[in-house]
């Protein structure tokens, strides 16, 4: 297991609210392709909206906590990550993307939020990725998730997949392992 500094977790915020100029990059990175069922400025809000609270939540919560602080993580990813019923209040888009997930290959199951939150505690290792980007070609109706993997071709990635989906994605390819150039190439897309 991996042990996430709060360095690395800060500096994992920061590319996440701007994108990543002038840093240096890992020489591969790993990338998930998209394509959003919704407009591409409401996916890309989503994905932001959901992981900012959430790498606050790992940076400062207690995991031993009876339970952890959810109030800043949006209600629609609230209502839709429940192993059980979902919520009448959970809006179509999430609704769409929690059953697109459970026919992924290699899913078993929605996600419970806390689960789902738990990957992201610092010291216990569970996460195999960590936010670099969301790219995509202008007039494109793809979009790109970049994720550092530690330059692992194969590494735990429903979590991150279970976000991609319920924020509105209508298919997303698995994750492959390329060059940073290709993310630099994209860079600034978005």
């Amino acid at each position: 297991m991996v042990e996430v500094s709060a360095r690395a977790l800060a500096a994992e915020r920061d590319r996440l609210v701007r994108t990543p100029e002038n840093v240096s990059s890992p020489p591969e990175l790993a990338c998930l392709t998209v394509r959003p069922a919704v407009a591409a400025a409401d996916y890309e809000r989503r994905l932001r909206e959901v992981l900012a609270p959430t790498l606050t939540l790992a940076a400062t919560a207690d995991f031993e906590a009876e339970e952890l602080p959810t109030e800043d993580i949006p209600g629609w990813f609230r209502a839709v990550s429940t192993g059980g019923e979902v919520p009448d209040e959970a809006p179509e888009f999430a609704l769409a993307g929690r059953a697109r997930y459970q026919a992924h290959p290699g899913t078993d199951g929605p996600w419970e939020l806390t689960d789902w939150l738990s990957r992201f505690e610092p010291g216990f290792g569970m996460r195999g990725w960590a936010w670099w980007d969301l790219t995509g070609p202008p007039g494109g109706h793809v979009l790109r998730i970049w994720v550092d993997s530690g330059t692992e071709s194969w590494f735990a990635h429903l979590d991150l997949l279970w976000l991609a989906y319920t924020a509105g994605a209508s298919t997303v390819e698995p994750p492959r392992l390329v060059e940073c150039d290709a993310w630099a190439a994209e860079r600034g897309s978005r």
